[in-house]
């Protein structure tokens, strides 16, 4: 089995030593250095509330697995954040408020592409780099706000670019999932962040490794990394999930392991793009819905 002692920390990376040292290898990264120009290391509460009630998004609640959502306003949704987290501040009681979860804000909102430039287009393969916005899914949540362990759906690669506030991940390698007891596919009934190894016994050999990102940090997961998630304080980020050729097949062949028949779809259609060099404008209308499906 696969096992990481730590996930290490790269000072900017052009795109052949980040495929060839990482993609490839499947290893896990922080990259640093490749968003210091962005305006969007500025968002905040206020910043949102611009966008006032002409939107309504939908924002999980409790248990994120769960998937139970009420649709509100952006502008609502930050002013139920800053009272959430004044509160804590105050060492007062809250309801915690939803989580703004799995959101594609750049098609809700593309007057924010703006914000997050020079994008780095050499992280992603070139198939997706016309239109990389397209598959973006943005996350905005409280301090103590938890995402259970899990990986992705799809059996995608994940990019992923934090923003704001420090968000800690648990890592578990993709060989290890019969260790973490999932269920449901993609959920695991084992919490590496409160263990129970009397439930669940096989966790033992689980070499989970830990990283704390800070704001302008893209960490890189490889396919089927199992992460749990936790908002160590009020966060924002984003991520693009995103296959090669081999991932895609590998994807397609899930359902063989018991992923859901979408994912075969979904894993297709990503394949005769970048296996079978269909362009994205012809695969995207039909992979749309996944971004609606994931969340």
């Amino acid at each position: 089995m696969s096992s990481w002692k730590t996930v290490p920390r790269v000072e900017g990376i052009d795109g052949k030593e980040f495929f060839g040292e990482f993609v490839d290898k499947r290893r896990p990264v922080v990259i640093r250095g490749l968003t210091s120009e962005w305006r969007a290391l500025d968002w905040g509460l206020e910043y949102f509330r611009r966008f006032g009630d002409e939107k309504n998004l939908a924002v999980k609640l409790g248990n994120v697995a769960e998937g139970r959502r009420e649709r509100v306003s952006l502008a609502g949704y930050s002013g139920a954040l800053e009272q959430y987290e004044a509160a804590l501040r105050g060492g007062e009681p809250a309801d915690m408020p939803g989580y703004l979860h799995d959101v594609p804000l750049f098609r809700i909102f593309p007057s924010l592409i703006a914000d997050v430039q020079p994008f780095p287009l050499q992280l992603f393969p070139e198939w997706y780099r016309e239109n990389w916005q397209e598959y973006v899914q943005y996350f905005m949540g409280p301090t103590r706000s938890v995402t259970p362990l899990h990986f992705d759906t799809l059996l995608t690669n994940n990019l992923f670019f934090h923003l704001a506030g420090r968000k800690r991940f648990i890592l578990v390698p993709a060989d290890q999932r019969r260790l973490c007891y999932t269920h449901r596919w993609r959920w695991a009934k084992f919490d590496p962040a409160d263990p129970d190894f009397e439930a669940f016994p096989l966790a033992k050999e689980a070499t989970a490794v830990s990283v704390v990102l800070e704001p302008g940090e893209i960490l890189y997961l490889p396919p089927g990394t199992l992460h749990h998630v936790t908002n160590l304080t009020l966060t924002m980020s984003f991520n693009i999930d995103w296959h090669t050729p081999a991932s895609a097949r590998l994807g397609v062949a899930s359902v063989l392991q018991g992923a859901p028949m979408k994912n075969a779809y979904y894993n297709l259609l990503s394949y005769v793009g970048l296996g079978l060099g269909v362009p994205d404008r012809y695969i995207f209308p039909f992979y749309r819905s996944y971004l609606t499906y994931v969340s």
